[in-house]
């Protein structure tokens, strides 16, 4: 039985340049909403300094409806976006212009695949909140699919001034691997969505027809120029072997034919995994990953490396095994073997730093099929030159159904040199929502926002918006996902110490 194709997982795009006023209190709520018409999806579309623009749509993406909130989080309207259910896959907005992002296809049954696959978007307007006019600007032209998984996604630059929009097919088919691909699409447009230039690129090593290139991310540079992480496998295209199978590859792709190269840094044979990379404000590259002795899910060090925006220097290429003390702490034990490592640690947010650093955080999450584990938030933060300033190790138990993912995970989020980690600690009635700290030297303090023995709606991490100036936008909602409610979080003012009575 073939499987169906995941057509765009949900992404949205928002690119901010307004300002905010400090909240009055560290922690303000909105009131509780019944679901009703939506579901538990939603996005931070926009915010002011009227207040806060959260766009929601039901479980199958096929109704839209934008909620304005004030400052103080009180609701004030509803709009529904468009009366035709149509399949939305996210919004983006950029220099005032909101766009929804939609899909159209036909259903094969014969062959359980989809026909004239196609991605569109159309204008919001910025008053009545309905999409304007009849037509709508075709992003992905109608096609036919050859396989039978579909893969597709956004990134932006870090200047604000371009997108990309990419998309490939993939063979789906091997355990363990995803993004197993040899050709991509790659189209660029400018912020009025009108296409710079399109490319079709093919990453085999070989030029074989079997795919052999695992994607992992892309990124795109502030000219336009995209960037490719990828595995690319040498024989056996799995991770379930104790023999190292591919080499950690970023490819660099521009608008001209000539414009294509591929860098794999020279590190040693090691299993690689959990790789990211990003962009900076200058166009340098850094890159990162942790690294095994033993196997593709286990962590015995990280790598960092920086390249510069012409691709012609490695200005850092650091290798840094885990210590000792931290293994221990990790592993509960007092005594460590030489051989010792992490396992099941699975990057989840990173952000370069004002110094030109990097601040990577990783959470433990051993597989299983029933339930949602996350065991322990790994945060390491590299200077400029690439070198570990600190890493820390933050226990945080949970092993819930996997339904109850919204609420298990966390968020981090930066302010002037601290690292903030949001979290729950349990969702049941001992359970409790709480911030911990990290400032410049490793210290760590953590704050209680709430208990949970008579708060029905529980903290959302993966619905967590960083909305400038130490605040952050949050989501909450009960177990069940009939209600909800929206609220604000000023970081430092939590920190701040409590004056004496």
């Amino acid at each position: 039985m073939k499987k169906w194709i995941n057509i765009f997982s949900t992404v949205v795009i928002v690119m901010i340049a307004n300002t905010i006023l400090l909240a009055q209190s560290a922690w303000i709520q909105s009131e509780a909403k019944k679901r009703d018409k939506t579901d538990l999806t939603h996005t931070l579309l926009d915010f002011d300094s009227t207040g806060y623009f959260v766009l929601r749509f039901d479980k199958k993406f096929g109704y839209a409806e934008l909620e304005k909130y004030s400052q103080k989080l009180e609701a004030s309207q509803t709009y529904q976006v468009t009366k035709e259910r149509r399949k939305y896959r996210g919004v983006i907005n950029i220099e005032g212009k909101m766009y929804l992002v939609f899909f159209r296809y036909k259903v094969n049954k014969d062959k359980q695949i989809y026909d004239k696959v196609s991605l569109y978007a159309s204008r919001i307007n910025s008053e009545t909140m309905e999409l304007e006019g009849q037509d709508s600007i075709e992003l992905i032209a109608p096609f036919k699919m050859e396989s039978n998984y579909y893969r597709g996604n956004f990134t932006v630059s870090p200047d604000k001034s371009k997108i990309l929009v990419y998309d490939y097919e993939e063979a789906g088919d091997i355990e363990g691997v995803s993004g197993l691909t040899n050709k991509i699409t790659l189209r660029v447009f400018d912020t009025s969505l009108k296409q710079l230039w399109k490319r079709t690129v093919d990453m085999s090593p070989t030029g074989t027809a079997k795919r052999m290139v695992a994607i992992k991310q892309l990124r795109m540079n502030s000219k336009g120029e995209v960037a490719i992480l990828t595995d690319v496998f040498r024989k056996d295209r799995t991770y379930l072997t104790r023999k190292v199978t591919a080499d950690p590859t970023l490819f660099f792709v521009g608008k001209e034919a000539n414009n294509f190269a591929r860098f794999t840094p020279s590190l040693g044979e090691y299993f690689y995994n959990q790789m990211g990379f990003s962009f900076d404000e200058e166009g340098n590259v850094s890159w990162f990953g942790f690294y095994s002795k033993s196997r593709y899910y286990y962590q015995g060090g990280l790598f960092f490396i920086k390249i510069n925006a012409e691709r012609t220097k490695v200005l850092v290429k650091k290798q840094h095994a885990f210590g000792e003390d931290l293994l221990k702490e990790i592993l509960g034990r007092k005594k460590v073997k030489p051989t010792a490592e992490i396992r099941s640690y699975k990057k989840v947010h990173w952000q370069i730093t004002k110094d030109g650093g990097l601040v990577i955080t990783a959470e433990q999450q051993p597989p299983g099929n029933i339930s949602f584990k996350s065991h322990g938030v790994l945060v390491v933060r590299f200077d400029a030159k690439g070198e570990i300033v600190w890493a820390r190790h933050v226990y945080k138990y949970g092993e819930q159904p996997k339904k109850q993912r919204p609420f298990l995970s966390h968020y981090m989020v930066m302010y002037q040199y601290e690292v903030y980690l949001l979290f729950n600690r349990g969702i049941y009635a001992d359970g409790y929502a709480t911030v911990v700290r990290i400032d410049k030297e490793g210290d760590i303090k953590e704050r209680k926002l709430q208990r949970y023995n008579t708060q029905q709606e529980l903290l959302c991490p993966k619905l967590a918006y960083s909305v400038g100036k130490g605040n952050i936008f949050v989501c909450l909602q009960d177990r069940y996902f009939n209600y909800y409610r929206f609220g604000k979080i000023n970081l430092p003012e939590l920190f701040k110490p409590k004056k004496a009575k």
